[in-house]
């Protein structure tokens, strides 16, 4: 059995079949949900705290720190995120597919 869940180099893109995009699928889907509860946490207590600037911006400094390594987590796996939980696969023949949190199914782009 091929495993796809390797860790690739940063600047390099792998093409993915449509099997080898659901199996990344559902690698995405328990990271992304993690760092979803992770950052709406943190957007929560940002709410609570928000007329203490010095404490809110360490919170926010926090949130860009999550969204970062869950991005970088996603490049690895050789996603590429479009937007915050939105992440684009990509396929030979210069297509792609496109997942988004909590979905589990992918749209194919030609």
């Amino acid at each position: 059995m091929e495993h796809i869940y390797q860790i690739n180099p940063i600047n390099s893109q792998k093409e993915f079949t449509e099997e080898e995009a659901y199996r990344l699928v559902e690698i995405l889907v328990p990271i992304t949900s993690k760092a979803k509860n992770n950052i709406n946490a943190l957007q929560s207590k940002m709410e609570v705290f928000q007329y203490q600037p010095d404490l809110t911006n360490k919170i926010q400094e926090d949130i860009n720190l999550q969204i970062n390594k869950w991005s970088d987590k996603v490049k690895r796996l050789g996603g590429n995120p479009l937007a915050l939980y939105r992440v684009r696969i990509p396929a030979a023949n210069n297509s792609y597919f496109v997942w988004e949190h909590p979905s589990v199914e992918l749209e194919l782009f030609h």
